[in-house]
């Protein structure tokens, strides 16, 4: 069977020869997505082409895969299922051999990732969903900072649930460390809805596919702060969401340290002058009482360029 040319029934017959090797594995999140209309719109929505070096995690039978290699695009896919593996080895081994599948058994949260990628398209596990993002984030972000290449485009098929999290879709309801820190590097938009019935075995979940498309915030709003001191202050205020800002601030965030510049004694100081500075025009008066989902993106932002700022004059 080639690796990239159509072939009628292509999809069932991909996952049929991996699913009479053993039954799909839950406890990897194996759900095998059989519909071959639904397979083709990542591919359209991400625009990969002769030119990309796509990632893809968990290609599991190998369908997507099949559809991303017709596209002409280099494509590294990480599989952690070892039977996956040799089933992907046998369905895929002209592109394999040619150079334009690399093939990774391994955990993708673990495993160091192709610097030159420009895109990823990929139905992963729902149980890395989030451990997932944050990596690809982290991976924008460094690239950003070291002046390498940078994604074009990530398409992810995620719980529905998740996805609506992720885009925070419905407000203060949806709002989170999730959707606001994506929300620095990431334009999220929400695509088409799956149902369980185009899976085998059907998941207990409706799915969706989502469109993730780079821009930096911090720029388009002029507002230049450490991407790490956002991301620490976010998760550290929503760890107590129901509690207020000024509450929530007065704790030292996790491993701050880890952010240049900053230890638990500058962050003390910093928020002790940030909550006694009578003069502030730059946030909304009465904000230490707000709670973290009060605050929108670029509130946030604000937030922790005047920490950087007293930061600074602590130092000084």
């Amino acid at each position: 069977m080639s690796s990239v040319e159509p072939s009628d029934g292509i999809v069932r017959e991909l996952v049929d020869l991996l699913l009479d090797r053993r039954w799909a594995d839950k406890e990897l999140g194996q759900h095998f997505l059989v519909d071959e209309k639904v397979l083709q719109v990542p591919i359209k929505l991400s625009e990969v082409d002769s030119n990309s070096h796509v990632l893809e995690v968990g290609p599991g039978p190998g369908t997507l895969t099949h559809f991303l290699l017709l596209t002409g695009a280099r494509v590294t896919a990480i599989e952690i299922d070892n039977i996956a593996i040799e089933h992907l080895h046998r369905v895929h081994a002209e592109a394999i051999e040619s150079g334009q599948l690399n093939l990774i058994e391994g955990d993708a949260l673990n495993v160091q990732w192709p610097k030159d990628l420009t895109d990823v398209v990929c139905n992963p596990p729902y149980q890395i969903s989030s451990p997932l993002i944050a990596k690809i984030d982290n991976w924008q972000e460094n690239a950003k900072r070291q002046g390498t290449n940078q994604l074009k485009s990530v398409v992810l098929l995620l719980q529905d649930e998740f996805a609506s999290r992720l885009a925070m879709e419905f407000g203060l309801a949806s709002r989170g460390p999730l959707g606001i820190n994506t929300a620095l590097n990431w334009l999220v938009s929400l695509e088409m809805k799956v149902p369980a019935h185009c899976f085998t075995p059907h998941p207990e979940v409706q799915s969706r596919l989502v469109l993730m498309t780079p821009h930096d915030l911090r720029t388009e709003i002029g507002i230049d702060v450490e991407y790490r001191l956002v991301k620490r202050m976010v998760s550290h205020a929503f760890a107590q969401r129901r509690k207020k800002m000024r509450n929530r601030l007065k704790g030292v965030p996790r491993k701050i340290e880890r952010v240049p510049n900053w230890n638990r004694e500058r962050w003390v100081e910093a928020v002790n002058s940030l909550l006694s500075d009578e003069e502030n025009a730059v946030l909304e008066d009465g904000w230490e009482d707000f709670r973290p989902e009060d605050l929108e993106v670029e509130e946030w932002l604000l937030l922790a360029q005047r920490l950087e700022y007293f930061n600074q004059q602590f130092n000084e």
